[in-house]
């Protein structure tokens, strides 16, 4: 059994195609180092995989750490200075050499055999996407009120201990996921997503959620493989309520970006996004009121009110902003 189990899984290897493991950063070099060495280390070959640092803030401190690792296996460097995660993901795509692009973030470990286990569902010429689960490596305990939260908003993934097929709305998280070449190419790629500057805040978008949407819809299978999981770190920072209100403000902007996508072709577009903005002014303000004088769920309420508050602004510069409308309405981003 054990032979069999061993032969089948050198055949499927065979059948991989090449990999292009792709790390944007952004301003943030204190764990890469970390993530890098721990993608070097996976037991495939290195001939089997290529390692691109897309730099969205070029300093030369990215280049220091990575010639630093020179002895860990070659690690290939690109700067891209159009801010946005987008236009990083894109630039590494676009100088691949693999056919299978695995995406991760600049602070993540992962477990040896991480990246078989990610690549190995692509012998399937359907499957257009694969991702793996999250995993909290916490720095600090979170607070006794961050219960209140889903730990999706921390970007951790944990949809059961069985490989499956996913089909919409469900989605896998851009730290930890893999897409094929040809497919991202074929429906237009990432749509966007963070902006390191925030004056941009503004333009983001759904980011994976939006390609994963158009590749269902392209016929591609979305598979989750908890077995290419890997540890995303949380930092004491990230569990701030200052940190959380933003990541939830900054969610509201997308969830508005995927609805005015969704009702481009009704009618009375404008009009429709001006009534919404009112109703999510409305339901900030009563989540606000709730915060006052209030012990219990203040954090949660807060965070509600920046989410509402959020989405109405973009809703209301959609229906306002011709420049902003187009922005949200293009076919692609690459």
């Amino acid at each position: 059994m054990m032979g069999d189990r061993i032969e089948s899984d050198s055949a499927m290897r065979s059948s991989v195609p090449s990999v292009s493991v792709i790390i944007p950063t952004y301003a943030r070099p204190i764990y890469l180092r970390d993530a890098l060495s721990s993608i070097m280390q996976q037991d495939l070959s290195q001939t089997e995989y290529e390692v691109i640092v897309v730099d969205n803030k070029p300093t030369g401190e990215v280049e220091r750490i990575i010639a630093s690792l020179e002895e860990s296996g070659p690690i290939r460097y690109l700067p891209e200075t159009e801010t946005g995660l987008h236009h990083a993901r894109h630039a590494g795509a676009r100088v691949a050499r693999g056919e299978i692009l695995v995406y991760v973030d600049d602070d993540v470990l992962m477990p040896e055999e991480w990246l078989y286990w990610m690549t190995r569902h692509f012998a399937d010429p359907q499957v257009g996407c694969v991702g793996g689960k999250v995993v909290g490596a916490w720095e600090v305990d979170p607070p006794a009120w961050f219960d209140q939260f889903d730990e999706g908003h921390l970007s951790l993934l944990d949809l059961g201990d069985e490989p499956m097929e996913l089909c919409l709305p469900t989605c896998v998280w851009g730290c930890n996921m893999a897409v094929r070449r040809t497919a991202l190419f074929q429906v237009g790629g990432f749509n966007p997503d963070a902006f390191g500057d925030r004056r941009d805040i503004w333009m983001r978008g759904d980011g994976e959620c939006g390609l994963q949407y158009r590749l269902y819809h392209a016929g591609y299978r979305v598979i989750y493989e908890p077995r290419a999981w890997l540890y995303h770190r949380i930092s004491a920072s990230r569990l701030a309520p200052q940190q959380l209100y933003r990541r939830l403000f900054d969610q509201g902007i997308s969830d508005s970006y995927a609805r005015v996508r969704e009702i481009q072709h009704l009618p009375l577009m404008r009009l429709r996004l001006l009534k919404h903005s009112a109703h999510c002014f409305t339901t900030a303000c009563r989540h606000y009121a709730r915060t006052l004088g209030r012990a219990g769920d203040w954090v949660r309420a807060r965070a509600d009110a920046h989410y509402w508050y959020a989405m109405g602004q973009h809703q209301l510069r959609a229906a306002l902003d011709k420049s902003l409308r187009e922005h949200v309405l293009r076919e692609s981003y690459l």
